[in-house]
């Protein structure tokens, strides 16, 4: 026990010895640390001192350090600024040369880079020194340019300034839609040149020169009048060459070679594009070109017998020869319109290539006016012709103008896309065209309607044959089928037309209307017609001839309105015109019957009993009876048909229904007569008074209305 508390106590005293030793070891690096801190501290606030003197030393030469740098940087500036003035001074010299030469000659691109150097010199000397001497150098040099610019735009254009080849535009015309893609084989301006022009438009238009949009606008107009007029000549020049006056006008002509050597089109392809391009047209004024009409008299398929009587025969007063509107110009003016309408679109393609988004509008404004207004005065020409020749009783040339309006006004959604954003002057022109032919139309039919009572009223046929004027008029207003919708906002405003619309279903469609309405004026024409030849007629001593004139006309409108859409048109507002026109027949029918009551008269002698004459006990009373029975007979008879046979019936279906209508009426009461009295003695000289069988009457009926039998 003693052995371990002795040692724990030793332990104790070593721990407490390296406790004291390590005690005194901090103590000692303490001290060192505190030396080392003393120091440390001695060497800054040392250096803090000498930094202090440093600054003080110092500062200022950098102070004037920084000055000096300051002033270089203003003095390299001024210098900048210096050579930069001294540029603008400098400008005139070095692009006079180039300023003074021909755009084109040095190429745009590099020439607008001078432009634009003087441009910025002019502004700078009128900002910064604008009493200065060098500002009028300047802008007398930036003049020049602006000028040859200007010179350069509106050479380049008038060196393009020509006119589209002829067949190139009936190419378009045999398009179906025109749009960019058609458009894109009509090369106004070559794409280079194109690039060019865009430029310089563009740099005029930066600074403010507005002369050559005017300049622009000018030239174009020119170039599209002038592709107008050598299309015109080009058809002309084509039916010259044929020797057709009024055939087709897109046939290839002298004037090709000439107007443009389109060495890429053959002959046979530029035929087959006019010869297209004509039948596209010939659509427009189909029904016009010829004023006979199948089914009519004078035409080969109508059954005729006799003659029309001419206009020339029946009024040699007042007929003279037609100086009217020609076919060809129609033609010519329906080409004239649906090229306009794509070459001005192939020019509102090429303004917007060349002229500023917000100008394209104004500028095509001014390129379509001149044309516009041409188009206006050759349809005005055209129109004025018409109502000449329709005041001579020429109302075919009203079918020209309805042909004018018919395309005119089918083309002209066209036109109203084309114009959407022209001002209403530009769009009215082309509605100014409408409204003209609409009006030159609307006084042609009522006067067509006026002249149908007065001409009624004029010579008669001797031979009763059909009026040259029923005829006209049905040929005339059969030709208006063609037109019926063209015609229905013209018929539209006569209110007394407009009232058959009473006659039709609530829900009748526009194309019902329209024939409606012109059903409503080719019944007011027939009534009149009605009107005049009957009111005429009166005027014929003869009451047979006067039957066989209305029958003839009669019969002439039901056969015109049965055999074409007429009848189906007037029925709308008239359903019973058949039966009116067959119930007339058959009342000039019986009234012609009456023409044999002078013959019937001797088939009827006073009665004599059967047994007398069977029995041959005749008194000399009895034979003389029937003496003047047969006489009178046979002096009637012949005087009936030498007169009858120079009445004339054109219509064979009607000629041979009259023929046989009269044997049926006169035969069977001739045939009793002759049966009864040719075996009487009642004289010795039978041939005299016995001249006619049945037979030969038969035959001499058969000989009427034929003034070669």
């Amino acid at each position: 026990m003693a052995l371990i508390v002795t040692s724990g106590w030793a332990h104790n005293r070593l721990l407490h010895s390296q406790e004291v030793n390590q005690l005194a070891s901090v103590r000692d690096i303490l001290g060192r640390s505190s030396q080392v801190a003393t120091n440390v501290g001695n060497i800054l606030d040392s250096f803090e001192h000498r930094l202090a003197r440093l600054e003080t030393t110092i500062l200022p030469l950098y102070q004037q350090t920084g000055n000096l740098q300051r002033r270089q940087l203003n003095t390299e500036k001024t210098l900048q600024e210096l050579d930069h003035v001294i540029g603008y001074y400098n400008v005139a010299g070095q692009v006079e040369s180039l300023v003074k030469e021909r755009p084109s000659s040095i190429g745009v691109p590099q020439y607008l880079q001078a432009m634009d150097r003087l441009a910025e010199t002019c502004k700078y000397f009128e900002q910064n020194k604008p009493e200065s001497v060098e500002i009028e150098n300047v802008t007398s040099l930036f003049e020049i340019g602006t000028d040859a610019l200007g010179k350069e735009f509106r050479d380049e254009l008038k060196k393009y300034q020509k006119p589209v080849p002829p067949v190139t535009t009936l190419e378009l015309l045999e398009e179906e839609e025109i749009n960019e893609e058609t458009l894109s084989g009509v090369e106004l301006v070559p794409p280079g040149v194109r690039e060019d022009l865009r430029a310089i438009a563009a740099w005029l238009d930066k600074h403010n020169n507005t002369d050559r949009l005017t300049v622009y606008a000018k030239l174009r107009s020119d170039a599209l009048k002038q592709s107008l007029r050598a299309l015109r000549d080009y058809q002309r020049s084509s039916s010259m060459e044929r020797g057709q006056g009024t055939g087709s006008l897109n046939s290839p002509g002298p004037l090709r070679g000439r107007l443009t050597k389109v060495d890429s089109t053959s002959k046979s392809r530029t035929l087959k594009i006019s010869n297209k391009a004509n039948r596209i047209l010939q659509k427009a004024i189909t029904g016009h070109v010829s004023s006979r009409r199948q089914g009519s008299p004078g035409h080969p398929s109508y059954p005729l017998h006799g003659t029309l009587t001419s206009p020339h025969e029946l009024f040699p007063e007042v007929w003279v020869p037609t100086e009217g509107l020609e076919d060809t110009e129609v033609e010519l003016y329906l080409n004239q319109v649906s090229a306009l309408h794509c070459l001005a679109f192939a020019e509102y393609l090429l303004a917007q290539q060349l002229v500023p988004e917000d100008r394209v509008t104004r500028t095509f404004e001014m390129i379509l006016k001149d044309p516009m207004d041409q188009l206006v005065t050759e349809g005005e020409g055209l129109a004025t012709q018409a109502r000449r020749s329709v005041s001579r009783g020429d109302y075919q040339a009203m079918l020209s103008v309805l042909a004018m309006l018919r395309h005119v006004t089918n083309i002209q959604p066209e036109y109203d896309r084309l114009l959407t954003n022209c001002q209403t002057s530009i769009r009215a022109k082309f509605a100014a065209i409408i409204h003209m032919l609409q009006e030159t139309c609307v006084k042609a039919l009522e006067g067509f309607v006026d002249s149908v009572k007065s001409d009624g009223e004029r010579g008669l046929p001797k031979d009763g044959t059909v009026h040259q004027i029923t005829s006209n008029a049905l040929i005339f207003t059969e030709q208006l089928l063609d037109y019926t919708p063209t015609l229905a906002p013209i018929l539209q405003r006569d209110m007394l037309l407009t009232n058959a619309l009473s006659n039709l279903p609530r829900n009748a469609d526009a194309s019902l209307q329209a024939k409606a309405l012109l059903g409503a004026y080719v019944k007011r024409v027939l009534a009149n017609l009605c009107l005049a030849f009957v009111s005429r007629s009166e005027t014929y001593s003869d009451a047979t001839l006067r039957a066989i004139f209305r029958l003839n006309n009669y019969n002439y409108i039901l056969k015109t309105l049965l055999n074409s859409e007429l009848l189906n048109l007037v029925a709308l507002v008239e359903p019973q015109c058949d039966k009116m026109y067959n119930d007339q027949i058959m009342e000039q029918k019986r009234l012609y019957s009456q023409s044999w009551s002078r013959v019937l008269h001797y088939l009827n002698p006073e009665d004599m009993p059967p047994s007398v004459i069977q029995a041959g006990k005749l008194r000399d009373k009895d034979r003389q009876l029937i003496k003047e029975a047969f006489a009178g007979f046979n002096k009637e008879m012949e005087e009936m048909s030498r007169v009858q046979r120079s009445y004339s019936i054109p219509d064979r279906e009607l000629r041979e229904s009259l023929k046989r209508d009269n044997m049926e009426y006169i035969l069977p009461k001739y045939q009793a007569f002759y049966d009864r009295y040719v075996n009487v003695a009642f004289t010795k000289n039978t041939e005299k008074y016995i001249k006619y069988s049945p037979a030969d009457v038969s035959n001499m009926v058969d000989k009427f209305f034929d003034v070669a039998a």
